[in-house]
């Protein structure tokens, strides 16, 4: 799980660097965390979350094609 934490802390700083490109890689973790969470099938709260979540790294990267420097 330590890994799992330094991998989102990189993700986490490469949106904060460079938006346009690591808000689809945090779009394509969470579509991962949501399959895992389907597959073991008893947290479908915490996948809807994760959708949220997703929605919401689809809606920056959209914003950051435009308003990125």
């Amino acid at each position: 799980m330590m890994v799992v934490g330094v991998i989102e802390i990189i993700a986490g700083i490469g949106v904060w660097v460079k938006p346009k490109i690591f808000a689809y890689i945090v779009m394509v973790w969470l579509l991962g965390i949501i399959v895992n969470l389907l597959l073991l099938q008893s947290f479908y709260d915490i996948a809807l979350r994760d959708l949220g979540l997703l929605l919401a790294a689809l809606a920056l990267a959209r914003l950051s094609v435009k308003y990125d420097r």
